[in-house]
């Protein structure tokens, strides 16, 4: 039976080929709202991450992302009672806004790359 020999750099190369072809996990960034605020006013993702918000607060609120430019979409996403989680995917890079429709003054800004 042949032997060859592999060059210690080549296994590194093919180590690091496989790492990056390894898609990443999407990961969940939880927030909460309390005395009609979010406990951050900018947060940062990745394209196909989960924004959790939980509603800490005692009233209900009705979160609506909004994305930027002047054909950006809204996604409303109901009214959210006082203990209540609601979650909104990114997949798509850009700048996002995230309001209270009932209590406009609450807004985040969310920055997914």
């Amino acid at each position: 039976m042949a032997r060859f020999h592999v060059p210690r750099w080549a296994s590194r190369v093919v180590f690091g080929l496989v790492v990056c072809a390894t898609p990443a996990l999407a990961a969940n960034l939880s927030i909460f709202q309390k005395n009609l605020t979010f406990s951050a006013a900018k947060v940062t993702v990745h394209a196909g991450d989960r924004l959790v918000i939980h509603n800490a607060d005692t009233v209900t609120h009705n979160i609506t992302v909004r994305g930027t430019g002047e054909d950006a979409d809204s996604d409303d996403l109901g009214l959210q009672k006082p203990g209540v989680d609601v979650s909104y995917v990114f997949q798509t890079r850009g700048t996002y806004t995230v309001v209270c429709s009932i209590h406009p003054r609450m807004r985040m800004m969310v920055s997914v790359q």
